[in-house]
């Protein structure tokens, strides 16, 4: 089997002796408080560490700031940048690109979590598929009816799978949902991002802009099948905001994009262009009805319709959609009673002593070859948050690295040797106990 990917260092030191990071994570935040510190720790407690965190906080009005303030005090790697006007997720981005200092870009969102080996298993895959932006598959939480779900599904395949502009392109349909491969939160070379920035004029649809002109410009762009970013879902999220001025803005963009793809000659990227675009415009002319409805201008309501008699299947499938999410936001306010859930190896789930009613999901040792089998893993764990409190019993480096993969947990107990404990990552609020052997039953409680 083989073994994890070995640390990786930067370059050189800097001129103040200290190891330069070797990836800056950018995070854009607008009053996210609530997710904040659980976005942060997971960068800051990942495998890799010689990293940056730069957070721009977007003039948030809650505690935001104060948040990260607390969480710096005790990283010197976690840097903020407050803004005193909002400039959108976007601009928030690009001052954050212009003060990193890594050779590579991680982008993540303030309300997600990432698991503890995310970068450095990124960064070994980059290195062996020589990529420009490497990223890996999303896996959803934050609601049961959304949780075990994944942006490339079960069509994930065991390899790495180049992604085109093509690809990007025909991924994209301007609408709700986590279809597009513009959701995918990669890590980029920073001598091939060089001086793109995100277009500031963009609310929506700033990330597919970005990749979709640096694919255009040549960069090659590697997918990895593990879920590895843990992507919540939930009401407030950003990416579910569309208004007439944010999609007339997008099309503005896409057609900016459009322009420079005719350096390349590429048939089947010009259709896929063409298809979106047409997308886009229907998008726009259904909130344009949608204004009409909500301020009640019954009379250019009417006119839309008869004019675009399809907006009327837009209408239906999107009051079914609101329908449906009803219905599951009022499922997810059931919460089933705690339970216990032990991850550990093959040869160890079966012995480990834990109540008899423990949902026990072995976790096998990690390697590139098995990323099919930490798929359904990691499924599975998401779907046993969302469903009610878990109390979790990892047991050795597998069960650790199975508990990578939950979002969240009423507690954590994480049973180690001696040597395994030297190279491990604990998570500050799980708790470890360190056996003498791993055949004996002595243990040394740490909190």
């Amino acid at each position: 089997m083989k073994a994890e990917p070995s640390t990786l260092i930067a370059d050189g030191p800097a001129e103040d002796g200290v190891a330069r990071p070797l990836v800056s994570v950018i995070m854009s935040n607008y009053n996210g408080s609530a997710y904040l510190a659980a976005a942060v720790l997971s960068v800051l407690n990942q495998s890799y560490s010689t990293l940056e965190l730069i957070v721009v906080d977007d003039a948030s009005s809650d505690d935001s700031v104060a948040v990260l303030q607390i969480l710096a005090a005790s990283d010197s790697r976690l840097t903020i940048i407050a803004l005193s006007n909002n400039l959108g997720p976007a601009g928030a981005r690009n001052r954050a690109l212009d003060a990193a200092n890594g050779d590579w870009i991680a982008i993540m969102d303030a309300d997600d979590v990432i698991h503890p080996k995310r970068i450095a298993r990124l960064l070994s895959a980059a290195s062996q598929l020589n990529a420009d932006m490497i990223a890996d598959d999303l896996l959803s939480f934050g609601s049961a009816n959304v949780a075990g779900q994944t942006l490339l599904g079960k069509a994930a395949t065991k390899a790495a799978k180049r992604i085109t502009a093509v690809d990007l392109v025909k991924s994209d349909t301007a609408s709700l949902g986590l279809a597009s491969l513009g959701y995918l939160k990669p890590m980029i070379r920073r001598d091939t991002l060089r001086a793109l920035r995100y277009d500031e004029t963009l609310r929506i649809g700033e990330d597919f802009d970005l990749y979709c002109r640096l694919l255009i410009g040549g960069v090659t762009f590697w997918v990895t099948s593990e879920p590895t970013y843990l992507y919540r879902r939930h009401s407030g999220s950003v990416s579910h905001r569309l208004s007439v001025p944010a999609l007339e803005n997008l099309i503005a963009a896409h057609d900016s994009a459009a322009t420079l793809s005719k350096s390349v000659r590429d048939e089947g990227l010009y259709a896929a262009l063409a298809t979106r675009r047409e997308r886009l415009v229907r998008t726009l002319h259904y909130q344009h009805l949608v204004v009409a409805i909500t301020t009640r201008d019954t009379l250019s309501a009417c006119r839309q319709l008869l004019h675009r008699p399809k907006l009327v299947m837009d209408l239906v499938a999107s009051l079914a959609d609101r329908l449906n999410r009803r219905r599951h936001a009022a499922s997810d306010r059931h919460i089933s009673e705690p339970r216990t859930v032990v991850l550990a190896s093959p040869e160890q789930i079966l012995s480990a002593d834990a109540p008899e009613d423990a949902v026990r999901v072995p976790v096998e040792a990690w390697s590139p070859s098995n990323e099919s089998n930490r798929y359904a893993i990691a499924c599975r764990l998401t779907e046993l948050a969302a469903q009610g409190p878990v109390h979790i019993i990892a047991i050795g480096l597998e069960g650790l690295d199975g508990l990578g993969y939950v979002p969240d947990w009423n507690s954590a107990r994480i049973i180690l040797t001696a040597e395994e404990a030297k190279a491990a990552s604990i998570p500050s609020n799980a708790m470890l106990e360190i056996l003498e052997s791993r055949d004996g039953n002595s243990s040394v409680r740490v909190q």
